[in-house]
């Protein structure tokens, strides 16, 4: 009776939280969430230094302004991810798929993005200083220099 009255009252209302609470609070508490369901969360803000998020799927997180430095999000989906003003410096990104992510303002310098997805992505006012960027699939992307790359449309 109650999981009947929960699925109506999201029928209803339309919402539904995407990520699982479970895989929010190891995040937080250990820094550990690789394969973990942290979609549509709101981290906007936190310092989650050297947490593991690789293979984690990210879509739609909202990490604005967090201090991600030195994470692994290796693998991991970040499609449509709010990453703006974020500082991801010293990070490993490789074959993150970042397609739709807003990266404006966003620290990258001393990353490294192996073969990363940014179709669709915005880094206007990004720092890639010192960044490792090979093999990245450009389409529709917005440059830091606020120039569009085609290179792989």
């Amino acid at each position: 009776m109650n999981k009947a009255l929960f699925i109506i009252g999201l029928i209803i209302t339309g919402t539904a939280v995407a990520y699982e609470k479970v895989y929010l609070d190891r995040l937080l508490e250990t820094r550990q969430c690789n394969f973990c369901n942290l979609s549509e969360a709101e981290l906007s803000g936190e310092d989650l230094s050297g947490a593991d998020m690789s293979e984690a799927n990210l879509k739609n997180i909202d990490l604005s302004h967090a201090k991600l430095v030195g994470v692994w999000f290796t693998h991991s989906r970040m499609q449509g991810a709010n990453l703006e003003g974020a500082d991801i410096s010293g990070s490993l990104l490789d074959y993150a798929e970042l397609n739709g992510a807003n990266l404006k303002n966003t620290n990258l310098a001393g990353s490294q993005m192996i073969f990363a997805d940014l179709r669709d992505a915005d880094l206007t006012g990004a720092n890639l200083e010192g960044a490792q960027l090979r093999g990245i699939i450009y389409c529709n992307t917005i440059m830091p220099d606020g120039e569009i790359n085609n290179n792989d449309c």
